[in-house]
């Protein structure tokens, strides 16, 4: 890696430390725009009457419109045996699962956070579309959280490697986040997000955090090699009447079997409602000390929480050591469609495998229980 790249890699994670909640002066973090799209003479505009795939904009309680695609777009791949990909220098400093792509036939690279935690099945930004000349039709009135107005725009492909996403419905967002320095722009928020729809389409993917790899496949099933050093969760995929969707995971918690949302595209630990932090806490035998913070969910917002570091506690039959918790409030609209989010941070010296075909999760628990080889 050049010293450039070392650098901006750097920022940019700093950028995404300060997303979880932490903030120190004089650096900050700050929402901004390119304008308005509709407007840039070399960005075309779709006809709403004429899009791309079909589309309805389902009108919520709150006055908020939300977007529901009634089509699928597809999965292609090279005929090969293993489809494997490096992780992107950003995980060593924000631990969620992320790679490199690129958009249509562009040789421009960008961060790619595959993130179960995202209802929709691509995410890109006014960044995006400007630098790509990707065409748009931006939907009036419409909100998706802080991050600014959102509309559709066309994308023929997304390539990961030799894995391509082609004609998934796209979701921009009117502007990104950057990191500011005495209010001078250092880093800038450029990553996609692939959200669950357009994951869900292979049969399973690995997060191979030993190898920092991912691995794809579209056409083979899941079968260990030494079935013993793994175990496996139940999955559940549940869908809301706007046609979101929530990837689910059955899994003990300091022995207490709980149903949590998974969250690819966290490099937190667990967040949980103050109801079900009641029960982790009767089951842990260490005082855990909690602290007023805040943790930054994009589409969602900057939420009150109380933080703490659990010194050890089981995950199934492993034990995860310095594992980060957030308590919010029983009425957070994080905790709207679930009673607690399971992030990447404890998952970082193993490997698991989200197999969509067999829905389980298989996390790989070697002898004694705490981290071993990324062999599958």
């Amino acid at each position: 890696m050049s010293i450039k790249k070392a650098v901006i890699s750097c920022l940019l994670g700093l950028f995404l430390y300060f997303q979880t909640g932490c903030s120190i002066y004089p650096l900050r973090y700050a929402m901004v725009n390119a304008g308005n799209l509709e407007d840039k003479a070399d960005i075309a505009l779709i006809d709403p009457n004429n899009m791309p795939y079909p589309v309805k904009v389902v009108q919520g309680e709150d006055g908020s419109r939300n977007l529901w695609w009634e089509a699928a777009g597809r999965v292609e791949t090279v005929p090969k045996l293993r489809h494997r990909v490096k992780y992107h220098s950003l995980y060593s400093t924000s631990r969620f699962m992320v790679v490199e792509g690129r958009l249509g036939t562009g040789s421009k690279k960008y961060p790619v956070v595959l993130d179960t935690g995202a209802s929709q099945p691509i995410f890109v930004k006014d960044t995006h579309i400007l630098e790509n000349k990707l065409p748009i039709c931006h939907i009036e009135t419409a909100k998706y959280g802080p991050d600014g107005q959102p509309g559709l725009c066309k994308l023929t492909k997304l390539c990961i490697g030799d894995v391509v996403l082609a004609n998934w419905p796209t979701l921009y967002l009117d502007g990104h986040m950057q990191l500011e320095f005495f209010g001078f722009p250092v880093a800038k928020d450029n990553s996609i997000i692939v959200g669950l729809p357009a994951l869900r389409e292979f049969k399973y993917i690995v997060f191979d955090s030993i190898r920092r790899e991912v691995e794809f496949s579209n056409d083979k099933e899941f079968k260990p090699e030494q079935c013993g050093l793994w175990e496996r969760y139940s999955l559940s995929i549940e869908e809301d009447f706007h046609g979101n969707s929530f990837l689910f995971v059955k899994i003990p918690i300091a022995e207490d079997v709980m149903e949590l949302q998974l969250d690819t595209g966290s490099g937190k630990g667990l967040a949980v409602r103050e109801e079900l932090w009641e029960r982790i806490r009767e089951k842990i035998s260490e005082k855990v000390r909690l602290r007023n913070g805040r943790d930054l969910y994009p589409y969602i917002g900057d939420l009150p929480c109380r933080q703490g570091v659990v010194r050890e506690i089981r995950v199934g039959s492993r034990t995860v050591r310095d594992a980060d918790v957030s308590v919010f409030p029983n009425d957070s609209p994080l905790m709207n469609q679930c009673d607690g989010l399971l992030g990447m941070q404890w998952f970082g010296d193993t490997v698991i495998v989200l197999d969509f075909e067999g829905m389980q999760m298989w996390v790989k628990n070697p002898a004694g229980g705490i981290a071993g080889s990324a062999g599958l």
